[in-house]
């Protein structure tokens, strides 16, 4: 299975198994019987009932919107993910390493006219098949590709439970970090997570460069200081992760 190296803006380099033409298809597929499921529920209420009669031209807008905006809504409520995506375990990236933005989703979103109306998907299952990142036409003008998630991390959840009151923060300083800071670390924890003994040199270089910006020595146990640098910036600056 090929794999891309995504540099970041902290020069810290992330892989990523990328989906392949077989995942991304059935999650699109996965997708149509959705959008086909909410039209013929739709048509069955408008044949049952006499309410939606009365919307007159809304009624198109009810039958299309959802369908329109399914894929764009998703991506941003589900971190990159349809539920085709979710079940296929793939998401989008941004070829920068940080989350993708809004506007890179909705350019993503846009050329979808492009990428699977025009001949039925062809010229999107050619994109991706053909080119070195395995983007289609709107990942290539959004800068983004499509790669395997992560399994869930239980490492979301370990944070949570140890942001309750009561928590007391190892490093006070960890509030010096910006939210792209720690993003990257939780994005570094679970790739590592995820491929045991793969990550290991990435996840000293982010403890060396973290160490740095609180103003200490890196410790021997990088894993375990991240992760705690990370609970206390979340208990300090009040926020949890997604």
């Amino acid at each position: 299975m090929s794999r891309i190296r995504i540099q970041t803006t902290q020069n810290i380099e992330l892989e990523y198994e990328l989906a392949g033409v077989g995942d991304r298809l059935v999650a699109y597929l996965v997708d149509l019987l959705l959008y086909g499921a909410w039209l013929l529920l739709m048509l069955l209420l408008q044949r049952e009932t006499s309410w939606l009669d009365g919307l007159g031209g809304w009624l198109v807008a009810l039958y299309a919107l959802p369908v329109l905006t399914y894929q764009l809504l998703c991506e941003v409520l589900l971190n990159g993910q349809s539920v085709g995506k979710k079940l296929r375990r793939i998401r989008v990236v941004s070829l920068d390493g940080r989350q993708p933005t809004l506007g890179q989703y909705a350019v993503r979103w846009v050329f979808r006219i492009v990428d699977d109306m025009i001949g039925s998907g062809v010229v999107a299952i050619v994109c991706i098949a053909s080119t070195s990142r395995a983007q289609r036409v709107g990942d290539l003008l959004a800068g983004t590709t499509v790669v395997r998630a992560r399994p869930a991390a239980a490492f979301h959840e370990t944070i949570h439970a140890s942001t309750e009151a009561g928590y007391t923060p190892v490093f006070e300083n960890a509030s010096l970090l910006s939210d792209a800071d720690v993003s990257l670390i939780r994005e570094v924890l679970n790739l590592a997570a995820a491929e045991p003994g793969r990550h290991e040199a990435i996840v000293r270089k982010a403890c060396a460069k973290t160490a740095a910006v609180l103003g200490m020595a890196p410790p021997d146990d990088a894993p375990g200081f991240l992760e705690t640098v990370v609970r206390d910036y979340n208990h300090l600056t009040g926020r949890q992760p997604d």
